[in-house]
């Protein structure tokens, strides 16, 4: 699977409306349900809200990564949220964050967003790649950016 499978112009949300937090990710969680991944956010937004209060979810380079466990999906899905000003999340590096990305994965499969983010990360952390994101204006150029960075370096990883 390819970060493209699973983060594309259905599944990016741009430009962020919110600016804190607690709102970004209902904001995210909003377009899961959207998509119709999700029935409810309620208890979602609940549990990955306390997970922020035991820590941050803040990975600095003005990026944040939420993950939770979820019964209403069968497979790992994400949501990248992309905020041009940045949105404050408390990170170490006392950056704001750009890039919020959301994954929901089943409890059968509580692994698979490591390596997602793994990936991500190696993405992300591509200066080049990352200007190109923040720059973006459509959820199809931010589609075809990941696209053309996996053909740039190859990646056509399956995740278990």
């Amino acid at each position: 699977m390819k970060i493209s499978d699973k983060i594309n112009s259905k599944t990016v949300v741009l430009p962020l409306q919110s600016n804190c937090k607690y709102d970004t990710l209902q904001e995210l969680l909003n377009h899961c349900k959207s998509l119709d991944y999700l029935t409810s956010t309620v208890k979602l937004i609940s549990s990955l809200d306390e997970k922020e209060k035991k820590m941050s979810s803040a990975s600095g380079r003005g990026v944040a990564y939420h993950y939770n466990t979820s019964i209403e999906v069968d497979d790992m899905i994400a949501v990248l949220g992309i905020s041009k000003k940045g949105i404050n999340y408390d990170a170490a590096d006392g950056m704001l964050c750009n890039f919020i990305l959301l994954i929901l994965e089943p409890e059968s499969k509580e692994q698979q967003h490591r390596q997602f983010i793994n990936y991500f990360q190696d993405m992300i952390n591509d200066i080049s790649i990352k200007e190109q994101l923040l720059d973006a204006d459509t959820k199809s150029e931010i589609e075809q950016i990941i696209i053309n960075w996996e053909n740039q370096i190859s990646i056509d990883n399956e995740f278990s």
